[in-house]
């Protein structure tokens, strides 16, 4: 009887546990221009600005939070792959591609005006296998991204290191580092599943199958969960997991959105999220409990 009594109040206080580590969140809000159909979005640093390209990365497109007005940065192909951002968010680096000649540029969000980068000498970013990297900075001490090999790539203390958490013959999209800088939430080709692990490579956590894994606080990471008939997407969800994947919950309300792409602000305050059709959503963060 002991015992049974003992294992109903341990049941008991992990469901407690368990529906304690939710996150509350406002109706998600349309907030793109009218007729401008928009994907993958990018907070800058500060969190005024997203930046938005095309379903293929062609173009690259800013869209202040302030004003709610939509700029176009450029049209150029290949403008919106991984475009990056200075620490001050006065300053947008991006590629354009021209058959196979890529070039750089430098944007000015304050001018507004557009200069091509001759040379990476003195810039907060760098050119690795053909595309724009940050640079490890005293406000950014470590950088994680994935390169051209699918690899993950951590760079901190003068150093680069390639991760193989899941084997060597594994590729690997989606790498996210945490806001505290100690661990990163990945996503394996192999498994089709996200997992996250520390600095070293050492798999910490499996956390199911989530598309496009970003980090909304230490504790909780989103994605979105898509479902597709074989022929089409019917339907995509925000979905939020608990770092220890323990805990999955739903973000987007029952309805027609088919929600993918989750960007988090740097204050974890808001999700910004495109559709399938292009338009551009932000839900606002009221509480997460961790």
């Amino acid at each position: 009887m002991k015992k049974k009594l003992f294992f109903l109040l341990l049941c008991g206080g992990m469901m407690m546990h368990l529906s304690a580590q939710r996150i509350e969140v406002g109706t998600p809000q349309l907030v793109r221009e009218a007729g401008t159909e928009v994907f993958y979005p990018k907070f800058t640093p500060d969190g005024r600005t997203i930046l938005l390209t095309s379903v293929n990365h062609s173009g690259l497109k800013s869209f202040n939070l302030e004003t709610r007005q939509i700029r176009e940065l450029t049209s150029a192909a290949g403008a919106g792959w991984n475009p990056v951002v200075s620490v001050d968010s006065r300053t947008i680096y991006f590629q354009t591609i021209d058959g196979r000649r890529t070039s750089f540029y430098a944007h000015s969000l304050e001018t507004r005006e557009t200069r091509r980068m001759p040379s990476f000498d003195n810039a907060p970013v760098q050119r690795s296998q053909g595309t724009l990297r940050a640079r490890t900075t005293a406000q950014m001490p470590t950088v994680v991204y994935v390169n051209e090999d699918l690899q993950i790539v951590v760079e901190r203390d003068g150093q680069r290191t390639i991760l193989t958490p899941n084997g060597q013959d594994v590729n690997y999209i989606w790498a996210s580092l945490s806001p505290d800088g100690t661990r990163i939430a990945f996503y394996s080709m192999a498994s089709g599943r996200v997992y996250i692990s520390d600095l070293e490579g050492n798999v910490l956590a499996n956390l199911g199958s989530i598309d496009a894994p970003v980090w909304l606080t230490n504790d909780w990471v989103v994605g979105f969960n898509e479902v597709n008939d074989g022929r089409e997407i019917t339907a995509s969800h925000i979905i939020a997991v608990t770092a220890d994947g323990r805990v999955k919950q739903d973000l987007t309300p029952p309805g027609g959105k088919i929600a993918m792409f989750p960007a988090v602000s740097p204050d974890g305050r808001r999700i910004a999220f495109n559709t399938l059709d292009g338009n551009l959503y932000i839900m606002e963060v009221i509480s997460v409990n961790n």
